[in-house]
């Protein structure tokens, strides 16, 4: 059965304006009292009636089509789910099993499902089974692992890696198992060895027909990684030689926004908010380690900066809140987070205007609820029930991508406790 996927949404979102707003994606600006958890860390606290309320509801069928994502044999998590087609790509990919992993701790936190907590023996196994141990890649982790017949990628990205550290990390953090620190600790030696003089990371580093090669063009986005995942590394080992690496690079973003504005793209893309949202983002890492009055300024006005990039002007909800050049819901899902991220380091710093960074939340959620699977909306689809909670990416192609659904997630649960406030 073929959809006319944007009549069908322009269809869904009259139907919602003209029945006042109780749509499946009605205004998350208008959510009930009973969203305010002010302390949305200690979930058994609280209860949230998901059904009453759009954002939890939101959060829960996120957290269930996050947990279908699992390959039940190898535990990794797939990258895609072909929505109009029911069916997975044949890998299971690292950095985003990683990242499933992290958004779904976050969750844990939020709603106390301990179905999390007890299989992270099991994601945290196929997540060191992925890094390599030998060779000039040591400490490095597959890009991703195929399935049929079963092979590991000899490719090592270095956003694998820093995205990598990231959850194991909060791995260690939460279990004390000491196998997650010292994988970290090998992958951060690894990254050390991938950074040039000048402080920018070779992207990438592939063995082919017998041959090492390196992507050693610049990338904003592998080097806002490796800049938050060394400052972790940092602050949990105290290590001078993850700080020293950390630095090099915060000292290379600086340079690029006194030389270029904050505004920045790099040798993989042409100006824009996602890699530019980076920047804001590890430096923020970066600070916490190295409290200056010069990170700190420039994380301010370059996340001011990309408030004022966000497409607010239009009444059409097609548009309403979503990124200028920010296409997808990943960057726009990033850009969320990232929001999300700013508005409490703002409260913490005491600054004026943090509720700019709440509403930019607000109104970029806004436009995600649109682009997410429900129970009214993928009715078409072969498997509407795996479908329910994914996100797509955007309104020409149907599939999920399971970054598009972390990033929402992050920003949904680092929020909604304070949507009232």
């Amino acid at each position: 059965m073929d959809v006319n996927w944007k009549y069908l949404l322009i269809t869904f979102v009259l139907a919602a304006i003209v029945g006042g707003g109780t749509f499946w994606f009605s205004r998350v600006g208008e959510l009930p009292a009973a969203v305010n958890l002010p302390e949305i860390q200690k979930p058994k606290e609280t209860e949230i009636a998901k059904e009453e309320n759009p954002l939890a509801r939101a959060v829960e069928q996120g957290k269930e089509f996050l947990l279908r994502m699992e390959d039940e044999e190898k535990h990794g998590f797939h990258k895609y789910y072909y929505a109009l087609e029911d069916r997975f790509e044949e890998r299971l990919h690292t950095v985003y099993s990683a990242s499933i992993i992290y958004t779904l701790l976050k969750i844990y936190d939020f709603d106390g499902d301990e179905r999390i907590f007890k299989k992270l023996p099991q994601w945290g196994e196929f997540l060191l089974s992925m890094q390599n141990k030998t060779g000039k890649a040591e400490g490095a982790f597959h890009y991703s692992l195929y399935l049929s017949p079963e092979e590991k990628e000899e490719k090592f990205v270095v956003g694998t890696a820093a995205l990598s550290i990231f959850t194991l990390l909060d791995l260690y953090e939460r279990t004390e198992t000491p196998e997650y620190l010292e994988s970290a600790k090998l992958a951060g030696d690894w990254l050390l060895g991938m950074q040039q003089d000048n402080g920018i990371m070779k992207a990438y580093q592939r063995y082919e027909e017998g041959k090492w090669y390196y992507g050693t063009q610049e990338s904003l986005l592998y080097n806002g990684q490796v800049l938050a995942a060394l400052s972790r590394l940092y602050q949990v080992t105290q290590e001078e030689k993850y700080f020293n690496s950390a630095e090099k690079i915060a000292k290379h973003f600086e340079k690029r926004v006194e030389e270029d504005g904050c505004f920045l793209g790099d040798e993989y893309r042409s100006a824009n908010p996602i890699s530019s949202a980076w920047v804001v983002m590890a430096l923020l890492d970066f600070y916490k380690v190295d409290p200056k009055e010069k990170h700190k300024e420039i994380i301010f006005n370059c996340s001011r900066e990309l408030i004022k990039r966000q497409m607010t002007e239009t009444a059409d909800p097609l548009y309403q809140g979503r990124w200028n050049l920010a296409f997808s819901t990943s960057g726009n899902g990033w850009l969320a987070e990232v929001m999300m991220e700013m508005y409490h380091f703002c409260e913490r710093e005491n600054m004026t205007a943090c509720q700019d960074y709440k509403t930019a939340v607000i109104k970029v959620i806004d436009w995600l609820m649109q682009f997410t699977y429900s129970e009214e909306n993928s009715i078409a689809l072969p498997n509407p029930k795996l479908a329910i909670g994914g996100i797509f990416w955007d309104y020409n192609n149907k599939y999920v991508r399971t970054d598009s659904v972390c990033h929402a997630l992050n920003s949904y649960v680092g929020i909604i406790g304070y949507m009232l406030q």
